[in-house]
């Protein structure tokens, strides 16, 4: 993202009439990483995620504590709400999908998952209603905006490009798993899109999967698993996707469940789950699956870092494709594989593109700010007037609200305490020296970071320079693999 030492206001404050202000409320609602965001008058108030308030990491549902948190620091009811944007929609890509079903004999249960999710997305007046404490038939316009333009407004509308090349790559939403468009001022045109079940993100999961990682989001434990390994089966690994003309791609259909079967998934009321996505075929191609617990071994960092090549060669094969069609040096990316960092510091190498935007939220939860901008630009028709220069637009509490949460915790084994700092520089020093001495510090100030990364304000800090640091942090405090850097 674009990077700047600006942080968010302390507090917001909301006008003293809502009388010809327009609030847009943007969600992502019923399927993972749900989100809410607030804009007003197309500035951005806030933007938070429904995991922080549930304690489960990509929580998929409706996010109601997202939206009270929205009203609360916007300072507004619900009634004060001009629209709703909701980042799917239920309708797109009816003729495909049912084509899609009838071909190729999915399972029935599968079907009917999906219908039911479809229906929640559809029928969402009854919890909207509740969360803004409004009659149904008082409930604001609800827009229904498709996922991946979603996504490329996410990207676009709030970059600091006047005319920028867009792509969004991901899973799956609605029916699509990569869109490239060109945007100009406050239009998006789409160029070209990929439908299921071609995915470069189920590419990454299924290989995932067969690593022996098969929570939803663990796809960046591979990326961080790679550098360990060498690219030794990158010509098995490319049997899995063929390059098109243009930027495009096509799976191989042998090794892939969801093509046939499609794919069991949850979206509603907590940790998202997807079935498994390969068939045996890939067991036959890379080996045997690796079960989630069992030691990792070099077999297992080599089919990662293969991976990982490949996946690079796609996703740069699909940019230099949108180079040709747009000869624009600019580019905004979106969707969850705009997460791999890894290949996101190569695109200025492997690609024309000079300049790079990616907002903190490039995955699913970033829709919900997509969608409010696709409102407020395209269809309402405003001119843009809002950069997102950094990424701190959650909430913040100030020392009233943190100081009775660490007394309530004084007598417990960690021994809570308070001690209390004139000055800043003071407070800097201290926390200096405490790193120094190899303690871990857990470093909280102002409002939330927006999206997956911690970048200051709830970040843990420790001493870099031993050696045993990172292990101590993943096996103590993070509770992950000790392969993470």
């Amino acid at each position: 993202m674009s990077t700047a030492a600006a942080r968010a206001p302390a507090t917001v404050t909301a006008k003293n009439s809502t009388d010809n202000v327009t609030y847009i409320l943007g969600l992502n609602a019923y399927h993972a990483d749900g989100s809410a965001v607030l804009l007003r008058d197309g500035e951005l108030v806030i933007a938070v995620e429904e995991e922080r308030f549930r304690r489960i990491k990509h929580w998929a549902g409706f996010p109601a504590e997202s939206i009270s948190r929205c009203l609360e620091v916007g300072g507004i009811t619900g009634a004060d709400i001009t629209h709703v944007a909701i980042s799917r929609d239920p309708k797109a890509n009816l003729l495909r999908k049912a084509a899609f079903a009838l071909a190729n004999r999915m399972k029935v249960s599968n079907i009917v998952n999906r219908t039911r999710n479809l229906r929640k997305v559809n029928d969402m007046r009854g919890p909207l209603a509740e969360s803004l404490g409004v009659p149904e038939p008082e409930l604001p316009r609800i827009h229904f905006v498709e996922h991946h333009p979603s996504h490329l407004a996410s990207a676009f509308f709030v970059s600091p490009f006047d005319d920028a090349a867009i792509c969004a790559i991901d899973g799956f939403g609605d029916y699509v798993s990569t869109s490239t468009a060109i945007g100009r001022g406050n239009r998006i045109e789409m160029l070209e899109r990929v439908s299921y079940p071609h995915s470069l993100g189920v590419l990454y999961t299924a290989v995932t999967q067969h690593l022996g990682f098969p929570n939803y989001g663990d796809e960046f434990k591979v990326m961080g698993l790679g550098p360990y390994g060498s690219p030794e089966f990158i010509t098995e690994i490319r049997r899995l996707v063929t390059l098109r003309p243009g930027g495009t791609f096509e799976l191989n259909r042998k090794y892939f469940r969801h093509w046939d079967e499609g794919v069991e998934m949850e979206w509603e009321g907590g940790v998202p789950t997807m079935g498994r996505l390969y068939t045996p075929e890939l067991e036959r191609l890379l080996g045997p699956e690796r079960k989630p617990g069992e030691p990792l071994t070099p077999h297992h960092e080599n089919v990662a870092r293969s991976l990982q090549a490949v996946y690079e060669e796609c996703a740069f094969h699909v940019l230099n494709g949108l180079w040709e069609r747009t000869k624009n040096p600019r580019l905004c990316l979106a969707g969850g594989c705009a997460m791999n960092s890894v290949a996101n510091g190569k695109v200025r190498d492997e690609t024309p593109f000079r300049e790079l935007y990616i907002q903190p939220a490039a995955g699913d939860n970033g829709t919900a700010l997509g969608a409010a901008f696709q409102v407020w630009n395209q269809i309402l028709g405003k001119p843009r007037g809002f950069v997102m220069e950094h990424g701190y637009w959650g909430t913040e509490y100030p020392e009233a609200d943190v100081t009775p949460v660490v007394d309530a915790r004084k007598d417990d084994e960690w021994s809570y305490s308070w001690v209390r700092h004139d000055s800043e520089e003071s407070l800097c020093r201290t926390t200096a020296k405490l790193i120094a001495e190899g303690n871990v510090v857990g470093w909280y100030q102002g409002r939330m970071e927006w999206g997956a990364r911690a970048l200051g304000n709830r970040s843990i800090l420790a001493d870099a320079r031993r050696g045993d640091m990172r292990d101590l942090i993943n096996a103590r405090i993070k509770f992950r693999e000790k392969f993470r850097p």
